[in-house]
């Protein structure tokens, strides 16, 4: 009798550990480690082995990037006479707006004139800037991969149209998108991108093509 209880024990105990529940839960863990690890390397200065360092867009893969408003056309580009510190692209109300790299939600709400705002840091050292939704549909300390849902297309704070401002930064400070993705064609240009840091403060950025393995060579 006790021999039989404890076979009935073990096979009830095999039949749990091959529950799709728990797999999916194993599964959920591994993905929850592969996040941790980019969440410490979002959290690092871009900087802290020095004044320079290197993103090369063009080994990016389609899940490692999404044009952040599909379909969107420009409707205001960076900088120009009132110092725009972003760049404005459309579609039209409550379309939805999309991580562009993989990142931590580190700002969720109202923030001034952006109206309703979402920021991203990234593991590459990028940090992402989204504004003036409708509503938002992350909050602060979450994952996302590229492409996630984020916020809706909207209008809050100092907007006259419904759009999305979008800005690229490093350690606070804004550049032009422009030079990371094609905003007409909605994708991201596949370069070499170097920051680097100027001893007055100011940032910059030179952009190159990957240089192409010669064949034939030993």
């Amino acid at each position: 009798m006790k021999s039989r209880r404890i076979l009935v024990t073990l096979i009830s105990l095999m039949a749990l550990m091959h529950t799709p529940s728990l797999m999916a839960q194993d599964e959920e863990v591994a993905d929850i480690d592969e996040w941790q690890v980019l969440k410490v390397e979002a959290a690092k200065d871009p900087f802290a082995k020095g004044n320079q360092f290197t993103i090369n867009f063009a080994n990016y893969t389609e899940e490692e990037w999404h044009y952040p408003l599909p379909g969107a056309h420009l409707i205001s580009p960076f900088g120009g006479a009132r110092h725009h510190a972003g760049t404005d692209v459309k579609t039209k109300p409550n379309d939805t707006i999309r991580a562009a790299f993989p990142g931590e939600v580190i700002l969720s709400g109202p923030y001034y004139g952006y109206g309703n705002c979402v920021v991203l840091r990234h593991a590459n050292g990028l940090e992402t800037l989204y504004s003036h939704h409708s509503k938002i549909l992350v909050k602060v300390g979450r994952w996302v991969q590229a492409g996630e849902p984020l916020a809706l297309e909207g209008r809050t704070g100092r907007a006259t149209t419904e759009h999305l401002h979008f800005e690229t930064r490093v350690k606070g400070k804004a550049f032009n998108s422009e030079i990371l993705f094609d905003h007409n064609a909605n994708k991201l240009i596949p370069q070499v991108v170097v920051f680097t840091r100027q001893p007055n403060g100011t940032l910059k950025i030179t952009t190159s093509q990957p240089q192409q393995e010669k064949s034939g060579e030993q």
